[in-house]
């Protein structure tokens, strides 16, 4: 069974062009604020991250990192544009149903200031406002340049982040025997992304607290 499962993530991690899109279009959703999408492409990344570290062999990976990178930066980009020209319309229709309050807006703002560079990257990286921050930013009508600058560098720290999780799990991996790897993998993405979620709700709810 658990040679089964790893040959599953292998194939979704480095599959053909059926899975690539399915990848695409989670990572679009998950910009525009479906949250079950995010457990599933972090598990994918920690995966991709303990094979590289593993086998060495990253050109194999280059195009799911790829297509995960691009799907957030179009729902991303969408979500600004569409923000940009229905605004409070937008959030009075869609809001409710993604999770989108006028309270988490409002925090967002609070959050963004300014409206510079740093602080668009710091609420995009801050758990719970990646996707109002991008709803924020079109309201705020702030420059495309700089909104998309900003979700490129929080992108790719995205992708690094989970990388080096599955990386540091293929160093540990090495203490046991090969036959164990699909056993330990599996255990190694349900802690982590578990941890990932329980931090990320502790931080949502202490900046909300302290507004």
């Amino acid at each position: 069974m658990w040679d089964n499962i790893w040959r599953i993530l292998s194939m979704v991690a480095t599959g053909g062009l059926l899975w690539l899109g399915i990848i695409f279009l989670l990572a679009t959703l998950g910009e525009l604020g479906l949250p079950a999408t995010c457990p599933i492409l972090e598990s994918l990344l920690i995966f991709t991250g303990f094979q590289i570290a593993r086998t060495g062999y990253i050109a194999a990976s280059m195009p799911f990192l790829a297509v995960t990178c691009a799907g957030r930066l179009c729902g991303s980009s969408f979500a600004y544009h569409l923000s940009l020209s229905l605004g409070s319309i937008l959030m009075n229709k869609v809001g409710k149903h993604v999770g989108i309050t006028p309270e988490r807006l409002d925090l967002v703002k609070q959050k963004l200031g300014s409206l510079t560079l740093p602080s668009i990257i710091t609420a995009r990286l801050t758990p719970g406002f990646t996707v109002v921050s991008s709803i924020v930013c079109g309201v705020s009508q702030i420059k495309y340049k700089n909104f998309f600058t900003a979700t490129v560098v929080t992108t790719l720290a995205w992708e690094t982040i989970f990388l080096t999780i599955g990386a540091l799990g293929s160093r540990v991996s090495k203490f046991f025997g090969p036959q164990f790897y699909p056993i330990f993998l599996l255990t190694w993405i349900t802690v982590m992304v578990i941890v990932g979620i329980t931090i990320g709700y502790l931080t949502f709810r202490r900046i909300r607290n302290n507004n």
